[in-house]
């Protein structure tokens, strides 16, 4: 995906991994891709120097400043090698493609298709593994090296990180896809479990989205989880069993070997289900956990479902209708509801895309390159415009 302002990118980027002509993108961030490839803005994205065994860190390259044939083709590739804290050679690859096409110009940044995503696994050694990335320009022949570094340390315990107060539990919810660090995940959500959030089951699918979303995304989380969780008092073990069974990230045997209580609780929350997050919307609770989806990941796939469901204004004055008539059928009462819905979804698409530069991207990619209606489209220019 081409960007251009290539100077820009090195204001927002952590300066000590770029160079003029490329950059090393290092990130522990799965929507890293997304954030890059659905925005026409340059995004913000999360450079990471630890990471710890069975997490998945993700490397790739963005060139700039190359050069293009005299039928203005760009070829620009890389090459990459980590060495081990012995200095062994931990996993080397060349002549990754960059670019490889016909362009206008060569202004813009590209990011490179070839992303690599490694997970250090059980045997793999703790310490310090160097990172050499070099860019080729295949064109002018120039290349330049990138050098940096990366820790594999042990996973923390949860009683590393204490959440003291609700505002700074909130404040983690409101920033964490602009900065993910799902090793404090389990202290926050054990901190809901025990705090008077928890008591209210109106807001409990939508704050529960958000582990729900780091967990399913990081699995190297569950030993963390287990081994905190004979610690816990009985109200917590129950939050636990919820988040371990729909997260889904490997703790079946355990969840069978439970005893008591908590068994019995375990057999109920299997006979349930979650309600849809990409099917119908038929509530409002469904954007709720859209957006905290979304402010657990930074992904684009929730923001896109909100921008589909504008196609809702189709249902304006059905709420009127429903008051003012005599046969309130359960088909009239959904399309009243769907009215109240396209009102919340549009105020919510408005201030989120006012308060988060990444929404507002996402949103403006839309409109230019999405695959919307022509409905949707101009219920998306109409909050673009007024934003």
């Amino acid at each position: 995906m081409k960007k251009a302002l290539f100077s820009t990118l090195f204001i927002i980027i952590v300066s000590h991994v770029f160079a003029i002509e490329g950059l090393l993108v290092k990130t522990i961030d799965y929507s890293f891709s997304e954030k890059w490839s659905n925005n026409l803005s340059i995004p913000k994205l999360t450079i990471s120097d630890t990471v710890y065994k069975g997490q998945y860190i993700y490397l790739t390259a963005i060139a700039g400043d190359y050069q293009l044939n005299t039928e203005n083709k760009a070829v620009v590739q890389y090459s990459i090698n980590i060495t081990r804290p012995d200095n062994s050679v931990y996993f080397f690859q060349e002549n990754l493609p960059i670019i490889d096409r016909k362009l206008e110009n060569s202004n813009n940044l590209h990011m490179s298709d070839a992303k690599l995503k490694i997970s250090f696994e059980a045997n793999d050694l703790f310490g310090e593994y160097k990172i050499e990335l070099k860019i080729f320009d295949r064109v002018s022949g120039q290349s330049k090296s990138i050098k940096s570094s990366l820790i594999l340390a042990e996973t923390p315990p949860v009683e590393k990180f204490i959440v003291k107060n609700q505002d700074e539990f909130t404040n983690w919810i409101g920033n964490y896809f602009k900065q993910p660090k799902p090793a404090t995940a389990l202290a926050n959500y054990i901190y809901y479990s025990k705090s008077e959030l928890s008591k209210d089951n109106s807001k409990f699918y939508t704050i529960f989205s958000v582990f729900l979303e780091i967990f399913r995304n990081n699995k190297f989380l569950l030993p963390q989880v287990l081994n905190s969780y004979e610690k816990q008092e009985e109200k917590t073990k129950l939050f636990l069993i919820y988040l371990l069974h729909f997260s889904d990230n490997g703790a079946t045997a355990f969840l069978e070997n439970l005893k008591g209580t908590e068994k019995e609780y375990y057999k109920q929350i299997k006979e349930s289900k979650l309600p849809e997050l990409y099917g119908e919307i038929i509530d409002n609770s469904q954007l709720d956990m859209l957006w905290a989806t979304f402010l657990a990941s930074g992904s684009y796939e929730p923001v896109l479902k909100l921008i589909k469901t504008l196609d809702y204004v189709k249902y304006s004055g059905e709420i009127e209708k429903y008051q003012n008539s005599s046969n309130k059928s359960e088909a009239s009462r959904q399309k009243a509801i769907n009215n109240t819905i396209y009102t919340a979804l549009v105020w919510s698409l408005q201030s989120n895309c006012k308060q988060y530069d990444l929404v507002k991207g996402y949103a403006k990619w839309t409109l230019e390159y999405g695959d919307l209606n022509e409905l949707q489209k101009e219920e998306l220019n109409k909050i673009l415009q007024g934003v």
